[in-house]
């Protein structure tokens, strides 16, 4: 009997009984033909109306642009032997469908082949999920790629495996050559304990995301070329496959580091001459003089003050004062020693720190300063308002081991300024010594 009666007699009821579409192919000189058997299945895939399907042509049930890749299929399937799989988008009704279709030989009595048997499966849904999926992975790569921060991803052996394209700007590394890589290589070598141990922490931790700098202050990242610089981490972690791994999204903050410390400086800075202003002035005098108690060592403070700085700015104008307190900062920075404490503290009030000064040799300092400032020896340069003549008066006065705070010897400083000021100006005074002065400075303190 041959196939071909064999499958007309007996497959349709075979085929109708199977779930996958199936049907059956004649071949007409070794290319698909007519269909020979097919179940309910493939009839419905393809829009057959006859009961069987029987004697449809292929070619008639299939959209042109399909049909020559299906029969190019199916003849190498025959020519061969062999199976082969067919991957095909059809459009049926108004709709897209996708169709994996498996096409086997059917080997006659001479093993020769005398049909084929075309399995096929409607594989829309996956496409169309493996499509979305693409989609997804197509936007999140989009975004991990645009982000304007770095974001690196490590499996629990702390191995980087995403490396996006902010962290190579940041951290000089290509993707490729860091990837696989420990994340050690992006830490400064003193943090490498430190950050294991806090990562170890978080791996078991309830929290699913952190940022570090919450609980561990300043952290910093290491640059390919060695560059350190400060940075600001949020960490995630989530399960992949029952292993755990680590998200961070770092952020370069030197620029904001540089800000702050510039406005940290600024907030110590008199912006008018560029002299310490009276807090730092008291923060590092503070500091001086405690230096200067614990080591018993000398130390001395000058007030000074512009004499008729009020006339200046009234005959003269305010710029012309204010050119006249930046020539009193030069002339301080001029004379002054590089370890003294040179300050304004406000108005044409300016005071200085000497360390390592006893009166004697605070006296010296003053007069020097004082002569340099009326005989204008010194460097500036005056503009277009050329040279304002002026002077300046100045108070000494010791600092001692019993003094509580700077002030002390401050006030004792503007006592001597005030004598100073009442004898005809122009001149440097010393404190006076007299017990009823220190009493009345003390009860005023």
């Amino acid at each position: 009997m041959s196939i071909k009666k064999i499958l007309l007699d007996e497959l349709p009821g075979v085929v109708d009984a199977i779930a996958a579409s199936i049907a059956v192919i004649d071949l007409d000189g070794g290319k698909p033909d007519r269909v020979l058997a097919c179940n309910c299945h493939f009839r419905r895939m393809l829009g057959i109306r006859a009961p069987d399907g029987a004697g449809a042509r292929l070619r008639d049930l299939l959209p042109g642009y399909a049909r020559r890749n299906i029969a190019v299929q199916i003849e190498e399937c025959v020519r061969t032997v062999t199976p082969v799989e067919i991957v095909q988008v059809i459009d049926l009704e108004g709709r897209t469908f996708w169709w994996r279709m498996a096409a086997q030989p059917i080997l006659n009595g001479a093993r020769e082949p005398g049909g084929v048997l075309l399995t096929c499966l409607d594989i829309t849904e996956k496409i169309q999920l493996e499509n979305e999926l693409k989609t997804a992975n197509s936007r999140f790569s989009a975004v991990i790629q645009s982000a304007y921060d770095g974001i690196v991803t490590v499996d629990r052996q702390r191995h980087i495996h995403l490396f996006n394209a902010a962290a190579e700007e940041m951290f000089g590394y290509s993707a490729e050559e860091i990837r696989g890589r420990p994340l050690n290589t992006l830490i400064p070598e003193k943090y490498h304990d430190r950050h294991a141990e806090h990562l170890e922490t978080f791996s078991n931790s309830p929290i699913s995301s952190r940022q570090m700098f919450e609980r561990d202050g300043q952290i910093f990242g290491l640059a390919k070329d060695g560059t350190q610089f400060p940075v600001e981490v949020s960490i995630a972690k989530i399960t992949v496959g029952g292993a755990t791994e680590f998200t961070a999204l770092i952020r370069d903050i030197s620029e904001r580091a540089k800000l702050i410390e510039e406005l940290k400086r600024q907030a110590l800075i008199d912006q008018l001459t560029g002299l310490p202003n009276r807090r730092a002035f008291n923060e590092q005098a503070a500091d001086q003089m405690a230096l200067a108690r614990r080591h018993d060592r000398p130390l001395s403070v000058l007030m000074i003050d512009l004499d008729r700085f009020k006339r200046i700015n009234d005959t003269r104008g305010h710029p012309a004062g204010d050119m006249v307190l930046r020539a009193m900062a030069s002339a301080g920075t001029c004379i002054l020693r590089q370890s003294d404490i040179f300050a304004r503290l406000g108005g044409e009030e300016f005071a200085v720190v000497l360390p390592e000064a006893d009166e004697g040799r605070a006296i010296v300092i003053a007069e020097r300063l004082r002569q340099a400032v009326a005989n204008a020896r010194f460097q500036h340069d005056w503009g277009e308002h050329g040279p304002i003549p002026f002077t300046i008066s100045i108070g000494v006065a010791p600092c001692f081991n019993d003094d509580l705070a700077i002030e002390y010897a401050l006030k004792r400083a503007d006592r001597a300024l005030y004598d100073a000021k009442q004898d005809g100006r122009n001149r440097v005074k010393i404190w006076s010594r007299m017990p009823e002065a220190a009493g009345e400075l003390r009860a005023a303190g």
